[in-house]
This record gives structure tokens, C-alpha cells and sequence, in this order.
């Protein structure tokens, strides 16, 4: 049933809500064919924040990821990859990457959007908790 419920919000919103990254403002890491899987894992953020991420599904080409929040709360700096987000509960955060440039995003229940994978810690501004999936995808093996 999980499994139905992702594909029936993953496909439309890859297709409808895909955001076109700007280059110049977004930074880049070697693509992971390149860089060993120790050093991709390293922040990753299911060792950096088990308290607030939980694995939900897991297989070969993606994997499936919970973020819950209660207002005010703080994941600390780790590394993302491309994922689907969607919004569970009314999410509204801020992210913060290594060189202090900041983004706010606030997304209404329900509301997808397409992230690409980078570095940084979040914040919950709202004053309710808010829940988010993260469906990853995995680079290839050759």
C-alpha cells in the first residue's frame, strides 16, 4: 500500500513539479561513480539525525525517508541527495549550507517539489510540528 501511495505521488510530481536547478548558486559535488560510497555516506543523514529521519523503504534505486519536526527544531548539517519531497504536514523550513547562504521553503500538505542533493542543515519555522517524505534516488551500479 506505501509502495502504490509513493508511485501515485512520485510520477506526476517528477513530471509536473521538477524544479530547474541555477548553476550558479547551487553547489556541485563529483558525481557519485567517481567518489567512493564511504565518503558519500559520511553525513549521511540517517547516522547524522536518527532522531528525527526514519528509513520507511529501501531498495536497490531509491529509498524513502521520514522527517518529522516539532517547531523550532534543528537538523544538524548533513549531506542529501536528489529526492522527491513531499509534504505531509505543513512544512516550512530553513536551509542553511556550509558557506551560511540561506534558503526558507514552505511547502502546504500535500505539496511536492523536486530537490537536488547538496549539503546543509534545516530548521522548522513553523510553530507546529511538520512532517516530510524523502524519496531518494541511488546512483547506478555498473
Amino acid at each position: 500500500m506505501l509502495k502504490r501511495i509513493f508511485l501515485w505521488l512520485a510520477v506526476p510530481a517528477i513530471v509536473s513539479f521538477g524544479q530547474s536547478p541555477n548553476l550558479n548558486q547551487l553547489p556541485r559535488s563529483f558525481p557519485p561513480d567517481i567518489v567512493p560510497p564511504e565518503v558519500l555516506e559520511g553525513r549521511d543523514v540517517l547516522r547524522v539525525d536518527p532522531i528525527h529521519y526514519r528509513l520507511e523503504f529501501e531498495n536497490a534505486q531509491m529509498r524513502a525517508l521520514r522527517l518529522t519536526l516539532k517547531a523550532d527544531e534543528t537538523v544538524p548539517m548533513h549531506d542529501d541527495r536528489d529526492a522527491l519531497a513531499v509534504c505531509v504536514k505543513e512544512c516550512h523550513l530553513r536551509f542553511v549550507r556550509p558557506d551560511g547562504r540561506v534558503q526558507d521553503v514552505h511547502m502546504e500538505t500535500g505539496e511536492t517539489r523536486w530537490i537536488f542533493g547538496d549539503t546543509h542543515s534545516a530548521r522548522n519555522l513553523n510553530t507546529q510540528p511538520m512532517e516530510m517524505l524523502l524519496i531518494e534516488t541511488k546512483p547506478a551500479r555498473n
